[in-house]
């Protein structure tokens, strides 16, 4: 019983386990093909990226030369926006903006300055430079106007000198010193901001309580951050789960980093070389090989050292991988060959004890087609008889349906006809004989009266509400079926107790045989140019082609038999 109950769990545990890898690979496959789609777009970023830059550059060179503190501040915007895009470009502007900031001798401004030209030097791994341009800064490091970004950029530059140096005293020395910096930046950082959830989170990832940064850098994710902080904080998020040792993970969080990377043209990013390395120790050497080379092309577009040497540490062993796959595949191909080879000669062998084979049967299978053919001239010709007598069939049912409704219509209309003409008669009569009363008397006066009360236009539209009314009678359906032909927002919608509109109308007397636009305006009352505009409203308003609107409305209205 036990060893049953066990068994059953095991196959469960498997199936589970089965579903949850299908899920995985799924998964990574739809990030992998959106993340190449990305790569092989990436020219469009870049040049969204570069009209941007072109748009400030064109506004600098119209600024008028004395206008210094403009010139100042379109120089740094022009940093930011080749901070992450072109390091050389954005050290020059780094300078120009120092310059401008020394002529007009504010120091605020000579500050951002050496602060923007410590960080791109940090980016582009010029540790000893970085320091250099901040060393001016160390006299006014109690400002708190830039006191996190300057404690900031100093732990951000020790740590990546500990990280690149291989003697242990000088990594200790850089990693104490990078830990000092990061806890004075936060202390100084307002509470509530982007920089300062996120430096918080990052000082504990590298005080190795990765749990704890791990939970606060997905609250962190779930805010509103800009797109490049995003990458920065998946970037880490991949980085913990990495020194976790959950891969898969690492994966998603770094390629939504590198998404983000190239969607805002950063050129400065280490999650692609991450991102690599891990593929390539898992073996998808495809996708680690595009995003290497995607890697290398944007380091040394950038121009930045650390990153050409984490390329340059990878590269190899992705092509040496590639060659080796090469070497296995080619002789993999050549027993192939020997293989097929082999098994071509037998091919060959049976195919020529086949052919006498056929021969011997061909004779036998000509007489058969012979027949075949006979029974199949006779089926064709009895197929060309029943197709010919069901199009007949179709046909006669056609014409019973019209010839059924021609009368339905001819039943409703001549009553109405007689109907109407009896009242009209009468009320014709009895309107002669008061007139010709009032003429015998002499009294024109009330004559005179009498046929102006005369309403012509009334009685016109009351022939027309009869003519409505009757119509629906016969198509109860019908203004339900026309708005079904028709663009939602020109659907005519009646109010309770409302006849036909003039559009409704004219495709009423269409549906029912008259089709002339002078027989129809006759009818009506209007011009024949009206009753074309009525007509081309219609068509152009509704949702099926014109030029087939009115073949369409006839098959689609229905009479009530």
């Amino acid at each position: 019983m036990i060893a049953s109950f066990s068994l059953k769990n095991l196959k469960f545990l498997i199936a589970i386990c089965l579903l949850i890898t299908t899920i995985g690979t799924s998964q990574e496959k739809d990030i992998f093909k959106n993340l190449n789609r990305i790569i092989k777009n990436s020219s469009k970023y870049d040049e969204e990226k570069r009209f941007e830059i072109d748009s400030i550059r064109t506004i600098l060179k119209k600024t008028k030369k004395n206008d210094l503190l403009v010139q100042y501040q379109l120089n740094e915007q022009m940093f930011y926006q080749f901070k992450f895009f072109k390091r050389d470009s954005a050290f020059y502007y780094g300078i120009k903006s120092k310059d401008l900031a020394l002529k007009i001798n504010d120091k605020v401004l000579i500050s951002n300055a050496n602060m923007n030209l410590a960080d791109i030097c940090v980016s582009s791994g010029m540790y000893k430079e970085a320091l250099d341009f901040l060393e001016p800064l160390k006299r006014n490091e109690a400002d708190g106007n830039y006191g996190t970004l300057y404690y900031g950029v100093l732990g951000r530059c020790y740590g990546d000198m500990a990280e690149y140096s291989n003697i242990p005293y000088f990594q200790k020395e850089y990693n104490d010193l990078a830990r000092k910096y990061r806890e004075k930046a936060l202390s100084l950082t307002q509470e509530g901001d982007f920089f300062y959830f996120f430096l918080k989170a990052f000082n504990k990832s590298k005080n190795n309580q990765l749990t704890e940064a791990l939970t606060e850098f997905n609250i962190l994710l779930k805010k509103k951050n800009k797109r490049h902080d995003n990458a920065l904080v998946h970037y880490m998020l991949g980085d913990i789960y990495q020194k976790l040792g959950d891969s898969d993970n690492a994966i998603v969080h770094f390629a939504d980093a590198v998404i983000s990377d190239i969607e805002t043209a950063t050129k400065e990013s280490l999650a692609i070389i991450k991102l690599s390395e891990l593929l390539f120790k898992k073996g998808d050497l495809k996708n680690a090989s595009i995003l290497i080379q995607k890697a290398n092309e944007d380091a040394f577009f950038y121009g930045a050292q650390q990153r050409k040497i984490q390329v340059g540490a990878i590269l190899p062993l992705i092509a040496q991988e590639i060659l080796q796959n090469v070497e296995k595949e080619k002789q993999r191909i050549y027993w192939q060959y020997i293989i097929v080879s082999s098994l071509l000669i037998l091919a060959i062998c049976f195919v020529i004890i086949i052919y006498f084979q056929y021969r011997k049967l061909n004779k036998a299978k000509k007489i058969i087609a012979d027949a075949h053919q006979n029974l199949e001239s006779i089926n064709k010709q009895l197929r060309s008889v029943n197709d010919k007598i069901k199009s007949r069939n179709i046909e006669i049912k056609q014409v019973n349906k019209q010839l059924l409704e021609a009368n339905k219509i001819k039943e409703e209309y001549l009553g109405l006809f007689f109907t109407q003409y009896d009242a009209i008669f009468e009320k014709f009569n009895f309107f002669m004989i008061t007139i010709k009363k009032y003429i015998d008397e002499e009294n024109y006066e009330k004559a005179k009266r009498n046929i102006s009360s005369y309403d012509l236009k009334r009685e016109k539209e009351k022939l027309l509400e009869n003519f409505d009314t009757a119509f629906i009678n016969l198509f109860p359906n019908f203004i339900n079926e026309f708005n079904s032909l028709m663009k939602e927002e020109y659907k005519i919608k009646l109010d309770k107790g409302q006849f036909l509109t003039k559009e409704l109308r004219i495709y009423a007397l269409i549906r029912l045989g008259i089709t002339h636009n002078e027989i129809i305006a006759q009818i009506l009352g209007y011009s024949i140019n009206s009753i074309y505009a009525y007509k081309t409203k219609i068509r152009n308003n509704s949702i099926i082609n014109k030029d087939d609107f009115d073949q369409k409305l006839l098959k689609k209205t229905t009479l009530k038999l």
